[in-house]
């Protein structure tokens, strides 16, 4: 079992990307103090937040293929592997706070993977580990979602439209999930963290982790195209830490 201070294990990415930069200053006060039970009161205001860019022309995604199923899935479906908005704001980029000194696990949560028009919804999810996930399919035809972290399958279940499956999360790391119905088009990932502070980034690049205390932390940002990065961080009490991490298109990325 992980401590908090450990790193997810990301699998390996066949995509090759160049280092970011990143920029931290201090900003304003942020919200007020509260203690973690067990140990001595602490200031937990602080926060961190950012924008996650990708620099450069960011060329449009090609859509995705559809082979089977085209009378109700059409002959294309969406590319959501790298969302970029007009001004470099990069989708889905997961971050990952862990502290130093180490502080209690996140409390699980409920998520939900949706089958909706041939695609799994959401794309990207990020959750605590102990989470249980509800597997259910929107859609009139059969889908599967095959889950594995690494090489090992972690469930591989069938969904018919009436049927609907739970599922818990008890590892951490990224979870690639697939169709094995020969929807090939069809991917989604979920990223489980035994850390509580994670965030993914909106459609504008956007994040926020809040109710952090002062001290220094592991900062860790990953997306499914560009890779995954570490730094260190200090976070100052009762203020907030901007930071804004720029990611260099690489040519191999299509």
């Amino acid at each position: 079992m992980q401590t908090a201070t450990s790193f997810v294990k990301f699998p390996r990415l066949a995509v090759s990307f160049t280092t970011f930069a990143i920029l931290l200053f201090a900003s304003t006060p942020s919200r007020s103090a509260q203690s973690i039970a067990g140990a001595e009161p602490v200031s937990r205001s602080a926060a961190v937040r950012g924008r996650i860019t990708l620099a450069g022309a960011v060329p449009k995604p090609k859509p995705l293929p559809v082979f089977k199923s085209r009378s109700f899935c059409g002959a294309k479906v969406a590319n959501e592997t790298l969302l970029v908005n007009h001004d470099g704001g990069l989708k889905n980029g997961v971050v990952i706070l862990r502290p130093v000194h180490p502080v209690s696990t996140a409390a699980p949560e409920k998520l939900v993977l949706d089958n909706q028009r041939c695609a799994f919804t959401p794309h990207v999810q990020v959750a605590s580990v102990g989470s249980e996930l509800l597997l259910k399919n929107s859609d009139p035809i059969l889908h599967t979602v095959h889950a594995r972290l690494g090489v090992e399958t972690l469930f591989n279940v069938g969904l018919p439209h009436w049927r609907q499956v739970i599922k818990r999360l008890d590892r951490a790391g990224v979870i690639r999930i697939d169709c094995d119905v020969l929807h090939t088009w069809m991917s989604a990932l979920i990223v489980v963290s035994d850390s509580p502070f994670v965030a993914i980034s909106d459609a504008k690049g956007e994040f926020a982790i809040n109710g952090l205390s002062a001290g220094d932390y592991q900062m860790e940002v990953w997306h499914e195209q560009l890779g995954v990065k570490a730094i260190r961080l200090s976070v100052n009490g009762e203020s907030v830490t901007s930071i804004d991490v720029v990611y260099a298109l690489n040519q191999n990325i299509r």
